[in-house]
């Protein structure tokens, strides 16, 4: 058993020195977990601002310059300060939650994971109970130690590919802590039968990353469980209307490498189950792709709808 006392460990940010380094024990997982966090330096002594949780996999994802050979110069603080500068949006605290292995090579899907042993030995996963570590916390932890607002009308999700697809499945899951859930390019199961089952057959479930998280042989019932689509189709209709949904994806001619634009399609569909519409102005980027840059792109749009629903509340 870990040391079970709470502490802050800041270390020279590697990816971007405006962002912090933050280490903190997870009850849940039973390891220390990271995340790095970006505080504005604008914000005056006692003021408390949104908080924005961006969803990939490993925490330096959405900062790294490097992570693909498609963002040059150009990270989401980058496009945060830029649209903070021209007055499109105000002070919002974004939190980066590692949500994979150490190496990154097992993501956790943001589920208490089926069969966390098939990770072996990599480091980070611990119990593998990562729905309970993101909720119960990772989100009291950055509540209680920087000043967001604890409130679910100021606390709101960004994720790309599979951090799409968590977000998705956290706010259908917990409508009752976002305000706006938003997917760029999500990795998003079919969902069949109304929300009782989901596609078995879809390739994306063969691939050997999604063991610990889906089990081996992959339990469908488990997956459904934890599917984003499925948990919308099965969600109550008034607490999912509470949501701001933002959805957006690569043009159909990429598809299957370089979008998602039919996975796209099917989540609007269960959303549309429920009465409830696309806030981003269009769903489709005709030159978006399955990179950074287009995620980055999608978020040079998001950003300012979101911060409209913030400052309504």
């Amino acid at each position: 058993m870990a040391d079970q006392t709470l502490s802050i460990q800041l270390a020279t940010p590697v990816y971007d020195h405006r962002a912090q380094h933050i280490t903190f024990y997870s009850s849940a997982l039973d390891i220390y977990k990271s995340f790095y966090i970006f505080v504005p330096a604008d914000i005056a002594p006692g003021q408390h601002v949104p908080s924005l949780y961006l969803l990939r996999g490993h925490e330096r994802e959405w900062i790294n310059y490097h992570e693909d050979d498609s963002r040059g110069s150009t990270n989401i603080i980058d496009i945060y300060e830029q649209l903070r500068q021209n007055g499109q949006i105000g002070p919002i605290i974004l939190v980066f939650p590692g949500l994979s292995s150490n190496d990154n090579h097992i993501p956790s899907l943001l589920t208490n994971m089926h069969s966390p042993e098939l990770a072996g030995n990599r480091l980070g996963i611990g119990s593998g109970r990562f729905e309970d570590y993101f909720f119960h916390d990772l989100i009291p932890f950055v509540d209680a130690v920087f000043p967001t607002i604890p409130d679910r009308v100021q606390r709101g999700m960004v994720g790309f590919s599979l951090g799409g697809a968590m977000v998705m499945k956290a706010a259908a899951q917990r409508s009752d802590l976002f305000a706006t859930a938003c997917s760029y390019d999500g990795t998003i199961l079919y969902a069949l039968n109304k929300g009782r089952r989901i596609r078995g057959t879809d390739r994306i479930l063969e691939h050997p990353m999604l063991g610990p998280a889906y089990g081996f042989p992959r339990d469908l019932d488990f997956i459904a469980d934890n599917s984003p689509a499925t948990l919308i189709l099965r969600g109550d209709t008034t607490m999912l209307q509470q949501v701001t949904w933002l959805v957006g994806y690569g043009p159909r001619q990429s598809e299957p490498w370089q979008a998602n634009f039919y996975r796209g399609e099917h989540l609007l569909r269960c959303l549309r189950a429920h009465g409830i519409e696309n806030a981003l102005p269009h769903r489709e980027f005709p030159n978006g792709d399955h990179t950074w840059r287009s995620a980055d792109a999608f978020m040079k749009l998001a950003l300012p709808i979101l911060d409209r629903v913030f400052r309504k509340s």
